[in-house]
């Protein structure tokens, strides 16, 4: 069980094999450590590394690039040698490409984790270098030697210690950004020990859709205030969900703490309105004496009441859920931002290459205003073309540096002035002119050789960093 509801890996760990080939086995203690402090901090987490044996030429395996897709947090335990490994490279890659996917960056993090110091800095990528990581390692006179957990104890446990720290700040952030998208409650009452694996594998799949499960512990059954915890978790609870076994129990009072969270959940949603609890009995060839008067109960007093229950598969009970459960609400395509282009009229024809490449690679609606000479065709038009775009091109092609000038002179754009939001765009033949024409009012883009996407995209990009 893991503790970020949005992924099936709370952490990934990259790590080269030969880090952990020598007498400590290096790697398997820091990973043995790793887990039972975040266990001590947050609970549970599930954790991931590959401990496969590799041969020469093994492919990087599927299963591989699935556990980096679906992991909130990468730790990039570099050694010396880690960049020269394909596998950790290509593992690091894919969750960088995650992380810069539509939507990624705010639900992961990397941290990186330094075994050794880095032979070169111009081996690791900016993303690496740029952010916070830690040092598991002393520089010594003129040498450095990775900590040794025995050895070096006060130093490696000061630094697992801050690490640690950083990670359960990580984790409770990831967590707490997920509830707030979350798309609802769903109560799963608390079961008796033969159906825990049953209620894990439900609330998996429904924190893996985007809901929130509760209660999320065990409640305790003996303190005054059992009863109201109990209502306080179904208060807010848009279905509420109760597995129930025909078996005997292990655990004697379980048929009595199934029946009480029956009473309050079918009450709580009555009450509010909500659809009755849904009851899931586990199929078996009889029902034992202890468990007799709860089905009974189900059976007959809540069927009659209008409680369904159902006796199938679990799976057939997760259709049923999900049937009930709101879905998400389809994503809405971001609207394209739109980009004032100004062009004189004699080169409307060549501006059919910059609005394919506006719209087709850098996601911009372009709009754009005709000019006679230095005039605009439609001063109106020009006004709340302006109002609605956050950015203006400057269109030169056939024109002469006067032209631009002119333009540039222009009251509409004196509160578009800069690099930031007012761009020339020099494309057609190149000239003198155009190779040497420079302004502070804005900012130079030359296309007449290429189109030149990148100087158009850091222009775009500009504006957020500004």
């Amino acid at each position: 069980m893991g503790f970020l509801p949005q992924f099936k890996n709370d952490l990934f760990i990259s790590y080269r094999r030969a880090s952990n080939e020598s007498q400590d086995r290096w790697v398997d203690t820091f990973c043995n450590n790793v887990r039972t402090e975040l266990r001590d901090r947050v609970g549970d987490v599930a954790i991931w590394r590959d401990t496969a044996e590799l041969r020469a030429g093994d492919a990087w395996r599927p299963e591989i690039a699935e556990a980096v897709e679906s992991t909130g947090i990468f730790l990039a335990l570099i050694s010396r040698t880690y960049f020269d490994s394909d596998e950790c490279r290509k593992e690091l890659d894919r969750f960088l490409g995650r992380v810069k996917a539509p939507g990624g960056s705010g639900g992961r993090k990397l941290m990186p984790i330094f075994k050794h110091p880095s032979r070169s800095q111009d081996e690791m990528p900016a993303e690496l270098r740029e952010i916070g990581h830690h040092e598991f390692f002393v520089q010594e006179a003129k040498s450095w030697r990775e900590l040794d957990p025995k050895r070096d104890s006060d130093d490696y446990w000061e630094r697992m210690s801050r690490m640690v720290q950083d990670l359960t700040v990580a984790l409770e952030e990831l967590q707490g950004e997920q509830k707030k998208k979350a798309l609802g409650k769903v109560f799963i009452a608390r079961v008796g020990p033969e159906l825990l694996q049953e209620r894990e594998r439900l609330r998996s799949d429904l924190r893996q859709r985007g809901f929130l499960v509760v209660p999320e512990n065990e409640y305790l059954w003996n303190a005054d205030d059992h009863r109201q915890r109990i209502t306080t978790d179904l208060s807010e609870a848009l279905l509420c969900i109760h597995l129930v076994a025909r078996n005997e129990s292990v655990e004697p009072l379980t048929p009595a703490r199934d029946k009480l969270q029956l009473q309050l959940a079918h009450a709580e949603m009555a009450l509010r309105g909500k659809p009755a609890p849904l009851v899931w009995i586990q199929p078996a060839a009889a029902t034992a004496a202890s468990q007799q008067p709860l089905i009974h109960y189900i059976e007959q007093t809540l069927a009659d009441e209008g409680v369904d229950y159902l006796q199938g598969s679990l799976e057939e009970l997760k259709t049923q859920v999900f049937e009930m459960l709101p879905k998400p609400a389809p994503k809405t395509p971001p609207k394209p931002r739109e980009v004032a282009v100004l062009v004189e009229e004699r080169d409307l024809a060549d501006l059919g290459p910059l609005k394919a490449l506006l719209a087709d690679k850098l996601g911009a609606e372009p709009r754009p205003i005709k000019f006679s000479g230095a005039t605009p065709k439609d001063e109106e038009r020009l006004l709340r073309t302006l109002g609605a775009c956050q950015q203006v091109v400057i269109f030169w092609s056939r024109q002469s540096e006067d032209w631009v000038f002119d333009l540039l002179d222009l009251p509409a754009l004196a509160d578009r002035l800069g690099d930031a939001q007012l761009c020339i765009y020099a494309t057609g033949e190149d000239s003198d002119e155009k190779s040497s024409f420079t302004t502070k009012k804005a900012r130079m883009v030359q296309a007449v050789v290429s189109q030149n996407e990148a100087g158009l995209k850091d222009f775009f990009n500009a504006l957020a960093g500004a």
